[in-house]
C-alpha cells in the first residue's frame, strides 16, 4: 500500500513540474508571439502533454540503464509528445521543421540544464546536513 501511495506520489508531482514548465513556455511563446492564437485546445494539449513529459522523466528514477540511454529515450519520446501536440493542434512547423527541431533541442537542453543545477544543489545539500549531523556525533 505504502509503495502505490510513493507511486501515485511520484506520478502526480512529475506531472505537476511538467505542467509548470510547459505552461511557462506556452506564456513566453504567447508572450513573444510566437504562438499569438492561444485556443482552449492548443492551452489543454500543452498542459496535458507537457504533464505526460513529465511522468515520462520519471523513467531517470525507475529504470537501470545507463544514463546516457535514459536521456535518450526520454528526448526521443518528449520529442514525440511535441509533435503529438503540434499535430493536434495544426501549429504549422512543418515548412520549417529544421528550425522547430532546433528549437526544441535549445529548449531541452536549458530545461536540462536548469534541473541538473537544482539536483546539483539539493546533493550539495544534504551531503552539507549529513557532514554537519556526523560532526555532531563525535
Amino acid at each position: 500500500m505504502i509503495g502505490m501511495l510513493k507511486f501515485f506520489r511520484d506520478l502526480t508531482t512529475s506531472f505537476s513540474i511538467g505542467v509548470g514548465f510547459g505552461a511557462t513556455i506556452y506564456l513566453l511563446f504567447i508572450a513573444f508571439e510566437i504562438e499569438p492564437n492561444a485556443t482552449t485546445l492548443s492551452i489543454l494539449s500543452v498542459l496535458v502533454i507537457s504533464g505526460l513529459i513529465g511522468i515520462l522523466s520519471l523513467i531517470f528514477e525507475v529504470a537501470e540503464w545507463p544514463y546516457l540511454i535514459e536521456l535518450f529515450i526520454h528526448f526521443l519520446g518528449t520529442f514525440c509528445l511535441v509533435v503529438l501536440m503540434v499535430w493536434i493542434n495544426n501549429w504549422p512547423i512543418w515548412q520549417r521543421f529544421i528550425n522547430f527541431f532546433l528549437t526544441f533541442v535549445g529548449i531541452y537542453l536549458i530545461i536540462w540544464f536548469i534541473l541538473k543545477l537544482e539536483i546539483s544543489e539539493n546533493v550539495n545539500r544534504v551531503n552539507q546536513k549529513l557532514q554537519e549531523r556526523n560532526k555532531e556525533r563525535r
